[in-house]
């Protein structure tokens, strides 16, 4: 019995030296790291006070402040009336179908405009209420742009048909205004980049328009010849497009409606909450509760939950190949049930060609730059004011490559004609202390910088061979230096020049002005219109 009990101390003893401590001493040593090192810690004030404010009501606390220097006006376009009765589940009830524009100080007729469809399940929302007037305020002060936030009728007034069908007529409408006090002439206005973007349902449904524009205008995999309709104002074309959390998939069917569903994990000190805070059903739940929303929306056509154009998360090469997409942004919370939505996309859309960014930032939830200013707590949201700011840049940087692309009289959207990826950031909150220790401000900048200088996306000295467009991290885009035996810009710009003096003569003259041109120059692949009376023929160029 004794030897047993020696030899049991023996073990003991061995499995305290091999694990450092005793069952016991571990708990107390959990208890002491559980002190030391608080998790609440892992985020910062205004997420977390924005995580208790949510948790206790999902409809609180969106931005309140407008930015400075932008003027509102109320539009009223003809035909657009219509009437938010008895079975309009939203609050502003009655007549309805104005539409809210937002002119920043110092805009011109060549500033960029934006067209915004507001989020709310198409059930809810207006131009004048739920924050989108400060939200379009702040993208026409960050972006330097002209927003118009155009009221379609809700559901059940307004289904898939009928709301595509009043967003394309805004669209129309802002392209070719004059803009009242701006007094815009043709050739200033049509020289004006022209972008759409959404948040939600909304961000769904300006996402079908770009593909519905895009399949309307003639562009296809392996089509040479374009038409190119006039869909818009003298044939225009989408500049790009911006998205915050969009739904895009009306089956509601991604992983990531159960892999980022809500939780509460109780402990002995606060609650801690994960997952989706805005969608907090079961996964099974939340299923029926979106696709019922998406029966609606579609008018009870069960076939248009996964129609290409009205459900873009099944979208596939028809849709997306072959040019004719914008460059696309997409801003999406890491926590929420819709991530798959923007993150299948934007793969898809980059296979076949497709300049696309996507900051998915890491812990917020749904919509969150609509809570920019942190929920009333007085700290601003880093993340929210982050995903404004992009849409700033990414607006003024693409705005100003379309703009040289129509001075060139190149043919816009730039498109790869090989398989890519996006560019894709998942963005951690940098306002801890202790991020300095393991996340570098500089890369930050460099994720900010967007990479989108140039009229397409490409790593420095590339020469069209295989693989994905990328940057360099300076935010320089293509052609950047002399990397490679990349042409300097101004080398590049004049060659450019030259190409569009000569093909103003057209014919052999223009053909071979580019055979000339594409030798000095490296980058990423364009593709100029070069037309006659049968219509216009894409052809590559190389920048």
């Amino acid at each position: 019995m004794a030897a047993s009990r020696v030899a049991a101390w023996a073990l003991r003893a061995a499995a305290i030296a091999w694990c450092g401590c005793c069952p016991g001493v571990r708990a107390e040593e959990g208890k002491a790291r559980t002190k030391n090192y608080p998790y609440e810690d892992l985020l910062s004030e205004s997420v977390l006070y924005c995580y208790h404010k949510i948790i206790k009501n999902t409809s609180c606390c969106m931005d309140q402040i407008y930015a400075p220097g932008v003027e509102r006006h109320r539009i009223r376009r003809p035909g657009t009336e219509w009437w938010c009765g008895k079975t309009c589940f939203d609050d502003a009830k009655g007549r309805r179908g104005d539409d809210a524009l937002w002119i920043p100080q110092g805009a011109t007729c060549e500033s960029p405009r934006v067209l915004w469809v507001h989020g709310g399940s198409w059930e809810y929302g207006s131009p004048f209420t739920d924050s989108y007037g400060q939200l379009a305020s702040k993208i026409a002060y960050l972006a330097e742009a002209i927003v118009m936030v155009v009221d379609f009728p809700l559901a059940p007034e307004g289904n898939y048909s009928v709301i595509m069908d009043s967003v394309l007529e805004g669209l129309r409408w802002l392209a070719g205004a004059k803009l009242g006090d701006l007094n815009c002439r043709s050739a200033k206005y049509h020289n004006a980049p022209l972008f759409v973007g959404g948040d939600s349902a909304g961000g769904g449904t300006a996402l079908s328009l770009v593909l519905k524009l895009k399949l309307a205008a003639g562009w296809a995999p392996g089509v040479v010849e374009q038409s190119h309709p006039d869909i818009l104002p003298q044939g225009q074309l989408l500049a790009g497009a911006v998205f915050f959390s969009p739904w895009t998939n009306l089956r509601c069917d991604s992983p990531d409606y159960y892999f980022n569903s809500f939780a509460k994990i109780v402990g002995a000190a606060d609650d801690v909450y994960v997952g989706d805070i805005m969608f907090r059903g079961h996964p099974h739940q939340n299923l029926d509760e979106f696709t019922a929303n998406a029966h609606v929306y579609v008018g009870k056509n069960a076939s248009l939950l996964t129609d290409p154009v009205a459900s873009p998360f099944y979208a596939g090469e028809r849709e997306l190949g072959g040019g004719g997409i914008p460059p696309l942004y997409f801003a999406v919370g890491g926590s929420e049930s819709i991530l798959g939505d923007s993150s299948i996309f934007a793969q898809k859309a980059a296979l076949y060609g497709v300049d696309v960014k996507v900051d998915v930032m890491v812990g917020m939830w749904h919509d969150f730059p609509m809570y920019s200013e942190g929920c009333g707590g007085g700290r601003e949201l880093w993340q929210g004011v982050r995903a404004l700011k992009q849409t700033g840049q990414f607006i003024k940087r693409v705005g100003a490559a379309k703009r040289m692309a129509s001075n060139f009289g190149l043919l816009w959207p730039p498109s790869r004609y090989h398989p890519g990826t996006p560019q894709t950031s998942y963005v951690y909150d940098l306002t801890r202390e202790d991020t300095r220790e393991w996340y570098p401000r500089k890369l930050d900048e460099v994720s900010i910088a967007m990479g989108y200088d140039g009229l397409a996306s490409a790593p420095p000295g590339y020469r069209g061979g295989g693989g994905a467009d990328a940057t360099d991290g300076t935010g320089s885009g293509a052609g950047a230096g002399t990397a490679g035996g990349a042409a300097p810009p101004a080398v590049a710009t004049s060659v450019l020049a030259a190409v569009a003096a000569a093909s103003a003569f057209g014919g052999a003259l223009g053909a071979l002005a580019l055979q000339a041109a594409v030798p000095l120059v490296s980058g990423s692949w364009l593709r100029r219109c070069c037309c006659s009376g049968r219509g216009c023929r894409a052809e590559r160029v190389m920048w």
